[in-house]
């Protein structure tokens, strides 16, 4: 293995892969870089939240795509597109994946993705990614940009065939017009919902099952939530594996319809 002539002292590191013998993998390459510091996530959503929590010690996010329910796409597009709480749009990412797919080779780099491995990473693939993802800022489109961008679906047996992957879901888009003057009272009336009764709160323990992506006004009373929920600035409203009361339904409906968002979002079942 490579000397340690490396020194990534001065800066930290978001490890995102739902199998934990990679994270381990990369997690040694870099402590014998002398990583500053090292932060992990199982999947998207875990990254999202970690990079809300304490994004100001992450310089550089090293991320898997193939994750559900958010995959390394959607942080990506949730980064450049600004959606994730005081985190800066030019934040450093590479992307990693088992194959080299055109269609996702071309999604990542039209949403700047700093730099690109193919799986097995080696210790000297990935110090030269890093350090050419360091040495070459990005230079950052409108938001809009993003959000316009395509999805690349899962490869089959991954999740369900019906479940489009989408970004982390955001209520209110720049496009969205003029937001209501009631639209705070509104949010606060979801959040009430939602914790009114432990039944309907977020359960990110057990696995949710059976995904599809559907119309807001469409979805059935009970179904589970299988995505995050944010507002416009970043904050978390609902979370991945919140009970759907139709009383909540209903908020977010009314809440949707001043909107020009698509208003669909994935939900899916607990597994039993």
């Amino acid at each position: 293995m490579r000397e340690k002539t490396t020194d990534y002292s001065d800066h930290g590191f978001l490890i995102v892969d739902d199998k934990a013998f990679l994270r381990g993998i990369v997690q040694s390459m870099l402590m014998l870089c002398q990583a500053g510091r090292i932060e992990r996530a199982s999947n998207g959503t875990e990254a999202v939240k970690a990079l809300a929590r304490n994004s100001e010690s992450i310089d550089c996010v090293l991320c898997d795509w193939n994750m559900r329910p958010v995959d390394g796409l959607e942080v990506l597009r949730s980064i450049r597109s600004g959606r994730i709480y005081n985190t800066p749009r030019d934040l450093c990412v590479i992307m990693l994946t088992g194959h080299a797919d055109e269609h996702l080779v071309k999604t990542a780099l039209a949403l700047d993705a700093n730099g690109y491995m193919v799986k097995p990473v080696s210790m000297a693939k990935l110090v030269e990614a890093i350090d050419r993802a360091f040495a070459r800022p990005v230079i950052l489109k409108p938001k809009v940009v993003y959000d316009s961008i395509g999805c690349v679906d899962l490869p089959e047996g991954t999740s369900d065939k019906s479940a489009k992957r989408t970004l982390p879901w955001v209520l209110w888009s720049e496009m969205g017009g003029e937001v209501p003057a009631n639209r705070g009272d509104r949010l606060e009336k979801i959040r009430a919902i939602a914790t009114e009764k432990a039944g309907y709160r977020a359960d990110n323990e057990r696995e949710v099952v059976n995904l599809i992506c559907m119309d807001i006004t469409s979805i059935p009373d009970g179904k589970v939530l299988a995505e995050d929920i944010f507002t416009e600035k970043g904050f978390l409203l609902l979370a991945s594996g919140t009970v759907l009361s139709e009383a909540l339904l209903g908020r977010l409906c009314e809440i949707t319809k001043e909107s020009a968002l698509k208003a669909q979002l994935i939900v899916g079942d607990f597994e039993d």
